[in-house]
Protein backbone atom coordinates (compact mmCIF):
# COMPACT_ATOMS: atom_id res chain seq x y z
CA UNK A 1 0.00 0.00 0.00
CA UNK A 2 1.31 3.57 -0.57
CA UNK A 3 1.13 4.28 2.67
CA UNK A 4 4.27 2.65 3.48
CA UNK A 5 6.71 4.64 0.82
CA UNK A 6 5.32 7.85 1.08
CA UNK A 7 5.54 8.15 5.23
CA UNK A 8 9.09 6.19 5.21
CA UNK A 9 10.25 9.10 2.27
CA UNK A 10 8.79 11.82 4.36
CA UNK A 11 10.19 10.68 7.32
CA UNK A 12 13.90 10.81 5.49
CA UNK A 13 13.90 7.02 4.19
CA UNK A 14 14.12 5.73 7.93
CA UNK A 15 10.98 3.12 8.53
CA UNK A 16 8.38 5.06 10.64
CA UNK A 17 6.54 2.63 12.68
CA UNK A 18 3.44 4.17 12.42
CA UNK A 19 2.72 3.16 8.45
CA UNK A 20 4.56 -0.66 9.38
CA UNK A 21 1.68 -0.90 12.20
CA UNK A 22 -1.00 -0.10 9.77
CA UNK A 23 0.42 -2.93 7.40
CA UNK A 24 0.84 -5.37 9.95
CA UNK A 25 -1.79 -4.36 12.34
CA UNK A 26 -0.33 -3.90 15.23
CA UNK A 27 -2.03 -1.46 16.86
CA UNK A 28 -1.22 -1.83 20.51
CA UNK A 29 -3.95 -3.37 23.09
CA UNK A 30 -6.07 -1.49 25.55
CA UNK A 31 -5.56 -1.23 29.43
CA UNK A 32 -7.55 -0.01 32.48
CA UNK A 33 -6.16 -0.26 36.38
CA UNK A 34 -5.63 -3.49 37.35
CA UNK A 35 -8.10 -3.87 40.16
CA UNK A 36 -6.87 -3.49 43.44
CA UNK A 37 -8.97 -6.79 44.64
CA UNK A 38 -6.89 -9.55 44.52
CA UNK A 39 -7.67 -13.06 43.13
CA UNK A 40 -6.29 -16.93 43.55
CA UNK A 41 -4.18 -17.64 40.51
CA UNK A 42 -6.30 -19.99 38.02
CA UNK A 43 -6.35 -23.57 38.48
CA UNK A 44 -5.15 -25.91 35.70
CA UNK A 45 -1.87 -24.03 35.07
CA UNK A 46 -0.25 -26.13 32.25
CA UNK A 47 2.75 -27.98 33.26
CA UNK A 48 6.52 -27.26 31.57
CA UNK A 49 7.34 -30.10 29.97
CA UNK A 50 10.38 -31.14 27.86
CA UNK A 51 10.84 -32.04 24.50
CA UNK A 52 9.11 -35.48 25.30
CA UNK A 53 6.11 -33.91 27.25
CA UNK A 54 8.02 -34.99 30.89
CA UNK A 55 8.76 -32.50 33.74
CA UNK A 56 12.05 -31.61 33.56
CA UNK A 57 12.39 -30.74 37.22
CA UNK A 58 15.14 -28.14 36.89
CA UNK A 59 15.36 -26.15 40.12
CA UNK A 60 14.71 -22.64 37.84
CA UNK A 61 11.51 -24.32 36.53
CA UNK A 62 9.63 -24.29 40.12
CA UNK A 63 8.85 -21.51 42.60
CA UNK A 64 9.85 -23.42 45.53
CA UNK A 65 12.72 -22.28 47.50
CA UNK A 66 13.75 -20.40 44.86
CA UNK A 67 17.22 -17.91 45.09
CA UNK A 68 16.72 -14.68 44.13
CA UNK A 69 17.08 -13.80 40.43
CA UNK A 70 20.64 -13.23 39.21
CA UNK A 71 21.42 -9.66 38.53
CA UNK A 72 22.82 -10.04 35.14
CA UNK A 73 20.92 -7.94 32.75
CA UNK A 74 18.58 -10.53 31.86
CA UNK A 75 16.19 -11.29 35.00
CA UNK A 76 14.60 -7.93 35.69
CA UNK A 77 11.37 -7.72 37.81
CA UNK A 78 8.39 -7.67 36.38
CA UNK A 79 7.90 -3.63 37.59
CA UNK A 80 11.25 -2.54 35.52
CA UNK A 81 10.29 -4.89 32.50
CA UNK A 82 6.97 -3.38 31.69
CA UNK A 83 4.89 -0.03 31.58
CA UNK A 84 1.38 -0.81 33.43
CA UNK A 85 -1.45 -0.44 34.10
CA UNK A 86 -1.64 3.55 35.30
CA UNK A 87 -0.16 4.72 32.38
CA UNK A 88 -2.03 3.20 28.98
CA UNK A 89 -1.03 4.13 25.60
CA UNK A 90 -2.96 6.48 23.64
CA UNK A 91 -5.56 4.71 21.56
CA UNK A 92 -5.95 1.43 23.42
CA UNK A 93 -8.70 -0.03 24.96
CA UNK A 94 -9.41 -1.36 28.42
CA UNK A 95 -8.69 -5.39 28.52
CA UNK A 96 -11.82 -7.79 28.38
CA UNK A 97 -12.59 -9.26 31.34
CA UNK A 98 -12.60 -12.90 29.62
CA UNK A 99 -10.86 -14.48 26.64
CA UNK A 100 -12.66 -16.25 24.08
CA UNK A 101 -11.98 -19.05 26.05
CA UNK A 102 -13.53 -18.42 29.38
CA UNK A 103 -10.28 -17.37 31.40
CA UNK A 104 -10.38 -14.56 33.83
CA UNK A 105 -8.08 -11.94 32.12
CA UNK A 106 -7.32 -10.35 35.56
CA UNK A 107 -6.37 -13.59 36.67
CA UNK A 108 -4.21 -14.21 33.63
CA UNK A 109 -2.60 -11.29 34.95
CA UNK A 110 -1.89 -12.33 37.88
CA UNK A 111 -0.49 -15.89 37.32
CA UNK A 112 1.71 -13.74 34.90
CA UNK A 113 2.98 -11.17 37.61
CA UNK A 114 3.35 -14.94 39.98
CA UNK A 115 5.61 -16.64 37.45
CA UNK A 116 7.99 -13.81 36.06
CA UNK A 117 10.35 -14.46 38.70
CA UNK A 118 10.47 -17.84 38.55
CA UNK A 119 11.91 -17.94 35.09
CA UNK A 120 15.28 -18.24 34.85
CA UNK A 121 18.13 -18.35 31.91
CA UNK A 122 20.58 -20.31 34.47
CA UNK A 123 20.35 -22.82 36.65
CA UNK A 124 21.81 -22.04 40.12
CA UNK A 125 24.98 -23.38 39.45
CA UNK A 126 25.32 -21.57 36.10
CA UNK A 127 24.25 -23.84 33.57
CA UNK A 128 22.06 -22.32 30.87
CA UNK A 129 18.53 -23.15 30.66
CA UNK A 130 17.12 -23.70 27.20
CA UNK A 131 13.54 -22.24 26.18
CA UNK A 132 11.50 -23.88 23.03
CA UNK A 133 7.90 -23.77 22.24
CA UNK A 134 5.30 -25.85 20.66
CA UNK A 135 2.16 -24.00 19.45
CA UNK A 136 -0.22 -27.15 18.55
CA UNK A 137 -3.01 -25.25 15.83
CA UNK A 138 -5.80 -26.80 13.90
CA UNK A 139 -3.37 -27.65 10.77
CA UNK A 140 -0.58 -28.94 12.52
CA UNK A 141 2.46 -27.84 15.00
CA UNK A 142 4.74 -25.00 14.52
CA UNK A 143 7.87 -25.57 17.00
CA UNK A 144 9.95 -22.13 18.16
CA UNK A 145 13.10 -21.92 19.53
CA UNK A 146 13.31 -18.74 22.18
CA UNK A 147 16.34 -16.32 22.15
CA UNK A 148 16.67 -14.91 26.01
CA UNK A 149 20.18 -13.96 24.70
CA UNK A 150 17.98 -10.89 22.28
CA UNK A 151 15.21 -10.56 24.54
CA UNK A 152 14.77 -12.14 27.96
CA UNK A 153 11.58 -9.85 28.98
CA UNK A 154 10.01 -10.72 26.02
CA UNK A 155 10.78 -14.78 26.31
CA UNK A 156 10.22 -14.23 29.91
CA UNK A 157 6.18 -12.79 28.95
CA UNK A 158 5.58 -15.55 26.61
CA UNK A 159 6.66 -18.52 28.63
CA UNK A 160 4.77 -17.07 31.82
CA UNK A 161 1.64 -16.59 29.38
CA UNK A 162 2.13 -19.59 28.22
CA UNK A 163 2.46 -21.52 31.44
CA UNK A 164 -0.68 -19.38 32.55
CA UNK A 165 -2.40 -20.88 29.68
CA UNK A 166 -3.53 -17.61 27.65
CA UNK A 167 -2.83 -18.55 24.44
CA UNK A 168 -4.48 -21.94 24.66
CA UNK A 169 -7.92 -21.61 22.32
CA UNK A 170 -6.80 -18.38 21.10
CA UNK A 171 -6.69 -18.24 17.52
CA UNK A 172 -4.11 -17.02 14.75
CA UNK A 173 -6.19 -13.86 13.92
CA UNK A 174 -5.11 -12.01 11.55
CA UNK A 175 -3.18 -12.57 8.38
CA UNK A 176 -0.58 -9.60 6.28
CA UNK A 177 0.26 -9.68 2.26
CA UNK A 178 2.01 -6.00 1.75
CA UNK A 179 3.43 -4.95 -1.43
CA UNK A 180 4.77 -1.77 -2.33
CA UNK A 181 6.97 -0.42 -4.42
CA UNK A 182 9.50 1.66 -2.31
CA UNK A 183 11.45 2.71 -5.86
CA UNK A 184 11.28 2.17 -9.59
CA UNK A 185 11.36 -1.35 -10.18
CA UNK A 186 11.65 -2.14 -6.58
CA UNK A 187 8.97 -4.13 -4.46
CA UNK A 188 8.94 -4.34 -0.62
CA UNK A 189 7.23 -7.77 0.56
CA UNK A 190 5.64 -8.66 4.15
CA UNK A 191 3.97 -11.95 4.70
CA UNK A 192 2.94 -12.71 8.61
CA UNK A 193 0.49 -14.40 10.50
CA UNK A 194 -0.48 -12.71 13.85
CA UNK A 195 -1.71 -14.14 16.90
CA UNK A 196 -2.65 -13.68 20.84
CA UNK A 197 -5.58 -10.91 20.79
CA UNK A 198 -7.26 -11.50 24.21
CA UNK A 199 -10.60 -11.01 21.53
CA UNK A 200 -9.39 -13.60 19.55
CA UNK A 201 -9.70 -10.79 16.48
CA UNK A 202 -6.59 -8.94 16.14
CA UNK A 203 -7.93 -5.58 15.65
CA UNK A 204 -6.64 -1.98 16.15
CA UNK A 205 -6.32 -1.22 20.07
CA UNK A 206 -6.40 -4.82 21.53
CA UNK A 207 -3.73 -6.89 22.80
CA UNK A 208 -3.11 -6.68 26.21
CA UNK A 209 -4.12 -7.90 29.79
CA UNK A 210 -3.36 -4.90 31.61
CA UNK A 211 0.88 -4.50 31.21
CA UNK A 212 3.14 -3.49 27.98
CA UNK A 213 6.84 -4.66 27.98
CA UNK A 214 9.50 -2.00 27.55
CA UNK A 215 11.22 -2.38 23.79
CA UNK A 216 14.73 -4.91 23.84
CA UNK A 217 14.67 -4.53 19.95
CA UNK A 218 18.06 -1.26 20.48
CA UNK A 219 20.39 -3.85 21.32
CA UNK A 220 19.36 -6.97 18.88
CA UNK A 221 21.32 -4.35 16.00
CA UNK A 222 23.65 -6.64 14.09
CA UNK A 223 22.77 -9.73 16.20
CA UNK A 224 19.50 -10.93 14.05
CA UNK A 225 17.67 -9.91 11.01
CA UNK A 226 14.01 -11.05 10.15
CA UNK A 227 14.18 -13.95 8.43
CA UNK A 228 11.08 -16.23 7.31
CA UNK A 229 10.34 -17.75 10.59
CA UNK A 230 11.09 -14.83 12.59
CA UNK A 231 8.95 -14.43 15.75
CA UNK A 232 8.24 -11.11 17.10
CA UNK A 233 6.04 -8.76 19.57
CA UNK A 234 3.45 -6.66 18.13
CA UNK A 235 3.54 -3.41 19.02
CA UNK A 236 1.43 0.22 18.85
CA UNK A 237 3.11 3.22 17.34
CA UNK A 238 4.96 3.43 20.93
CA UNK A 239 8.14 1.41 21.12
CA UNK A 240 6.62 0.20 24.42
CA UNK A 241 3.31 -0.88 23.99
CA UNK A 242 4.14 -4.84 23.30
CA UNK A 243 2.28 -6.85 25.07
CA UNK A 244 0.35 -10.41 24.05
CA UNK A 245 0.31 -10.56 20.75
CA UNK A 246 2.90 -11.75 18.12
CA UNK A 247 4.08 -12.16 14.97
CA UNK A 248 5.61 -14.98 12.91
CA UNK A 249 7.60 -13.74 9.11
CA UNK A 250 6.71 -15.97 6.22
CA UNK A 251 9.62 -14.15 4.39
CA UNK A 252 12.46 -12.17 4.53
CA UNK A 253 11.59 -8.86 6.47
CA UNK A 254 14.68 -6.87 7.02
CA UNK A 255 12.93 -3.39 7.05
CA UNK A 256 11.07 -4.67 10.05
CA UNK A 257 14.79 -4.56 11.86
CA UNK A 258 15.48 -1.98 14.47
CA UNK A 259 11.74 -1.31 14.58
CA UNK A 260 10.37 -4.83 16.41
CA UNK A 261 11.49 -6.47 19.22
CA UNK A 262 12.97 -10.29 17.64
CA UNK A 263 12.50 -12.84 20.50
CA UNK A 264 12.28 -16.75 18.73
CA UNK A 265 12.64 -18.65 15.65
CA UNK A 266 10.43 -21.16 14.01
CA UNK A 267 12.40 -24.29 13.49
CA UNK A 268 9.71 -26.64 12.56
CA UNK A 269 6.41 -25.94 11.13
CA UNK A 270 6.98 -22.79 9.00
CA UNK A 271 5.01 -25.08 6.10
CA UNK A 272 1.96 -25.02 9.02
CA UNK A 273 2.51 -21.28 9.20
CA UNK A 274 2.27 -20.83 5.65
CA UNK A 275 -0.62 -22.79 5.15
CA UNK A 276 -2.53 -20.67 8.12
CA UNK A 277 -2.00 -17.86 5.89
CA UNK A 278 -3.47 -19.15 2.98
CA UNK A 279 -6.78 -19.73 4.52
CA UNK A 280 -9.97 -17.71 2.92
CA UNK A 281 -10.02 -13.91 4.68
CA UNK A 282 -12.68 -11.32 5.27
CA UNK A 283 -12.39 -8.87 2.95
CA UNK A 284 -13.52 -5.99 5.68
CA UNK A 285 -13.22 -2.55 3.76
CA UNK A 286 -12.74 -1.64 7.37
CA UNK A 287 -9.53 -3.52 7.62
CA UNK A 288 -6.22 -1.85 6.96
CA UNK A 289 -5.10 -2.94 3.85
CA UNK A 290 -2.80 -5.85 3.62
CA UNK A 291 -4.39 -7.03 6.68
CA UNK A 292 -7.42 -9.43 7.34
CA UNK A 293 -8.77 -12.30 9.69
CA UNK A 294 -9.37 -15.61 8.45
CA UNK A 295 -12.77 -16.67 7.28
CA UNK A 296 -12.06 -19.37 10.10
CA UNK A 297 -9.59 -17.94 12.67
CA UNK A 298 -6.77 -20.87 13.04
CA UNK A 299 -7.13 -22.14 16.48
CA UNK A 300 -4.49 -22.10 18.80
CA UNK A 301 -5.06 -25.55 20.96
CA UNK A 302 -2.44 -25.08 22.91
CA UNK A 303 1.49 -23.68 23.69
CA UNK A 304 3.88 -26.13 25.67
CA UNK A 305 7.02 -24.77 26.83
CA UNK A 306 10.16 -27.26 27.13
CA UNK A 307 13.48 -26.34 28.59
CA UNK A 308 16.87 -28.23 28.83
CA UNK A 309 19.95 -27.76 30.58
CA UNK A 310 23.52 -27.21 28.82
CA UNK A 311 26.69 -27.37 30.05
CA UNK A 312 27.98 -24.18 32.25
CA UNK A 313 29.65 -21.71 29.76
CA UNK A 314 27.79 -22.91 26.64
Amino acid sequence: MALWAKRWKSAGRRLAVVALLAALGLTGCGKESVPAEAEKSPEGTPTVADNNGTKTGTPANSDNALPPPPKDGQHEPFAKATRGGDDPPPNSNPPPAMTPSGKSVYKIYKEVVRLWDTIRFVTPDGKPIHYWATIETDMGNIEITLRPDLAPNHVRNFVALARAGYYDELFFDRVVHEEEEIDPGKVQVLDSIEAGCPLGTGEPGNGSIGYWLNPEFAKQEGKVSHEAGTLGACHNVEADTAACRFYITLCDAPFLDGNFTVFGKVTQGLDVARTISKQPLILDDQDTEGSHRPEKPIKIKKVTIHTSEAEAGR
